[in-house]
């Protein structure tokens, strides 16, 4: 039995998880709208709490709610039993029953408590910026019964300008009876825009409502044991402070096995008229079509590709859940390598949103072909790997859609006069890279690079960074490869050129004998040096090194067994090894972290993601499958009674063994916002399964572990859909001995382009 059936089930073909106990820890789904003027996010927990953020066109981030600030209660007015549909916080009342519900589109609560049903729906609209709380109280018993639903919503109203400048609240509550809703107002001076305030309301019912949290809650503040276990109800008092809150209070008598519907609305204004809009557009009907809505929507793009691997809970993780979690990525992340990683990977599901989120992220890249760190909001940190994700995003897209027409679409500069064709902005960065090398020819490693921990110190002067400068010989080969199908030669020419010049950089500078070094210092010290006592080799290098074909085959090989030997351990992929155990100020914060978490020796999740196609690359098919099971959620290596994680969720990384700290070991850290899923979806669908984009179709070459004898996959592609079949019965696991398509013999491995229809394809290993 895997480790999550202790907690649940996967239930609707995958599309939903059952929780019936509690959890480890909180686990979170994330609800969010379409990529529109305004984007809200939120994470929604399994006690119905969590983040809720919204972001604007220009990048102005609000948070308008908090974790542990939002819940709903329903009292029985005749004896003051009070519960929560989620089953927290309450601890007044133990229920009857209670169950969670994790969907793509919704969180689903249902508890049962002294004859009272209440379920619970939160969702987010595709086309409102709100947060919609649904519930339907059931009495079950045979007697009218008098209920008060509470929703409670403390509201944070901090953020972000489109700067990355804080913005902080100076909060104060009112209460508009005639909307039935509570308006919180931040009166700071600095906010970016007249819309940093926040709003609770209701659509039916309104009783009552207070704008304070201290209102609500006892001099503790707890909001497990609030005033209305005594009898309070709601007194209409507005306040001004920290801690303003929608509290709302809706009365109703529920006669005998009746059932009677609420609904509240949290959501982000200017004013009182934008409450009073919203509420003229919603009804109960109307929240019905807008559920159905992101129900067909997260449907939709879940067919993009499904797989059979024998396996309920990776079929659910790929079929439906990753293609969520870089949803979530474009939504919500500003980090310029973050959103073009996940481009990456969303091109197989929604490639017209990866293409509207790539053109966002291009109109950032100032004329000089440099990038910010981040996007929505501006971060302006100069990282030397961000602007290589350009190399990587790009092809592949073009690579799903057969559209080369994407590179002559014209992208204005950022704080320029200045505007470029898609291609000319590839062509900016190229010569951008290729120019900013250190003494060694090695790529200046700025402010930081992907291990943000690598952060620049005056201790260490300049700094070049041997994995960005792996990342731009990748990215030369994708240009050159591009620059033949876009009928540029000349610049395939300069691309091959540029390549073989990085590649003998690397080899001549960076080779440490065994592995290559991370990090080269301006006074010649290299971080990742067998010299070294700690920190000897660091993962990224190794498989870079492949991924990017700067080392030679023989090489290639001995590398991964470097990776094997220091970096694997039973529970997953560590980024260096040994970690850094004090701080050194030549290497930066990451040796500053505790040793053995995150990116100082921690199993960082992302990074076994890129050994995984490298895995591939070498045809290491049984070492690219272990890396999957490790990283995936609930993993026979880490299940989840000792992680934690959501099984629906790639998780960021896994805490290594914390002695004296057993609580801690193990744990895994920042589900749903990670690189992760968009690195293990590729390396599943596109090299263990092997079907791959390809400028002229889908290329089949899988690297397929002797545990799968047997693996389907449905791919739409290019407007056609191929039913895969790969039979691995043989054994030999890499290597394809046949194809056919409709029956007919297949001359190569590349799967003709088909104008539409459906066909079946076999493969043999």
């Amino acid at each position: 039995m895997s480790s999550y059936q202790e907690y649940g089930k996967f239930i609707d073909d995958g599309f939903g998880f059952e929780l019936q106990k509690e959890a480890p820890r909180k686990w979170f789904n994330t609800l969010l709208n379409d990529v529109a003027d305004d984007e809200l996010y939120a994470e929604v927990s399994n006690v119905s709490d969590g983040e809720v953020t919204i972001r604007d066109r220009e990048g102005n981030m609000l948070t308008l709610l908090s974790y542990d600030d939002c819940y709903l209660y329903i009292r029985d007015d005749e004896d003051n039993t009070v519960f929560n549909p989620a089953g927290a916080p309450c601890v007044q009342q133990e229920l009857d029953s209670q169950v969670t519900r994790f969907y793509p589109w919704m969180n689903e609560y249902e508890s049962r408590c002294v004859g009272l049903k209440a379920r619970q729906r939160i969702f987010v609209p595709r086309t409102e910026p709100i947060l919609v709380w649904d519930t339907v109280v059931t009495n079950e018993s045979d007697r009218d019964r008098t209920v008060s639903v509470f929703a409670y919503t403390k509201f944070s109203l901090m953020g972000k300008n489109k700067e990355s400048q804080g913005v902080w609240p100076d909060n104060r509550g009112e209460i508009l009876e005639d909307l039935g809703a509570v308006f919180i107002k931040n009166f700071n001076q600095k906010v970016p825009t007249n819309r940093f305030n926040g709003y609770l309301m209701t659509l039916d019912d309104f009783t009552g409502a207070n704008a304070y949290r201290d209102h609500f809650t006892y001099h503790d503040y707890s909001v497990s044991t609030p005033r209305i276990i005594k009898g309070w109800n709601c007194d209409g008092r507005g306040d001004a402070g920290p801690d303003c809150a929608g509290i709302i209070q809706c009365t109703v008598t529920i006669p005998a096995n009746s059932e009677h519907r609420f609904a509240f609305v949290v959501g982000q204004c200017s004013g009182p008229e934008e409450i009073k809009a919203v509420r003229e557009r919603l009804t109960f009907d109307s929240l019905d079509t807008m559920l159905a809505e992101q129900e067909a929507a997260e449907r939709q793009r879940a067919a993009g590709f499904t797989i059979d691997i024998g396996n309920d809970h990776y079929n659910a993780l790929l079929n439906c859940w990753t293609k969520k979690q870089w949803l979530t990525y474009i939504v919500h992340k500003s980090g310029f390598r973050d959103n073009l990683q996940v481009d990456y990977a969303l091109a197989m599901s929604d490639a017209e949103m990866a293409k509207d989120n790539l053109r966002k992220a291009l109109a950032s890249q100032w004329a000089d072909g440099c990038v910010p760190h981040g996007f929505r909001p501006l971060v302006r940190h100069k990282y030397s790997d961000k602007p290589a994700w350009i190399f990587l995003a790009i092809p592949w897209l073009i690579k799903e859609t057969g559209d080369l027409s994407f590179l002559d679409e014209v992208i204005p500069y950022f704080e320029s006069d200045e505007s470029g064709t898609i291609w000319d902005h590839m062509l900016r960065t190229m010569r951008y890279m290729v120019n900013d090398l250190g003494p060694n020819g090695l790529s200046n490693q700025r402010y930081a690079d992907w291990n943000d921990g690598l952060e620049s110190t005056k201790e260490a002067g300049e700094r070049e960074s041997i994995m960005v400068t792996q990342q731009l010989a990748y990215g030369l080969r994708e240009m050159e490869e591009l620059a033949r199908q876009y009928g540029k030669e000349d610049i395939a020419t300069e691309a091959a050129e540029h390549y073989a010049t990085i590649k003998k950089n690397l080899n001549d500078n960076a080779w440490d004998g065994r592995w290559y070094v991370r990090t080269i210092c301006e006074d010649g010290y290299r971080i990742g040096s067998d010299e070294h006592a700690e920190a000897k080799v660091w993962m990224n290098t190794q498989t870079w090194a492949v991924l990017s074909g700067t080392a030679t085959e023989e090489r290639s090989k001995a590398l991964m067994g470097v990776v094997d030997e220091w970096c694997e351990v039973n529970d997953g992929y560590k980024v260096l090894h040994p970690p850094f155990t004090k701080y050194d100020p030549r290497v930066g914060i990451i040796s500053n972290f505790l040793p053995d978490t995150r990116t100082n020796g921690g199993c960082y999740n992302h990074a076994a993601g890129f050994k995984a196609v490298a895995d591939c690359m070498m045809g290491r098919a049984e070492e690219a499958w272990r890396t999957f099971q490790k990283v995936a959620p609930d993993s026979p290596y880490l299940p989840i009674t000792r992680s934690g994680a959501e099984p629906f969720s790639f998780n960021n990384y896994y805490v290594m063994d914390q002695p004296g700290h057993p609580r801690y070991t193990w744990k895994s850290g920042y589900a749903w916002k990670t690189g992760t899923a968009a690195w293990f979806g590729v390396a599943l669908i596109e090299w263990m399964l092997g079907v791959r984009r390809h400028y002229d179709g889908l290329l089949i070459d899988p690297c397929l572990t002797k545990e799968l004898p047997i693996a389907k996959i449905t791919r739409r592609f290019r407007g056609a859909v191929y039913n895969i079949s790969i039979d691995n019965t043989a054994g030999r696991c890499t290597g394809v001995t046949s194809i056919t398509v409709d029956g007919e013999t297949l001359d190569g491995n590349i799967l003709p382009v088909f104008e539409g229809g459906e066909h079946t394809v076999t493969v043999v290993i």
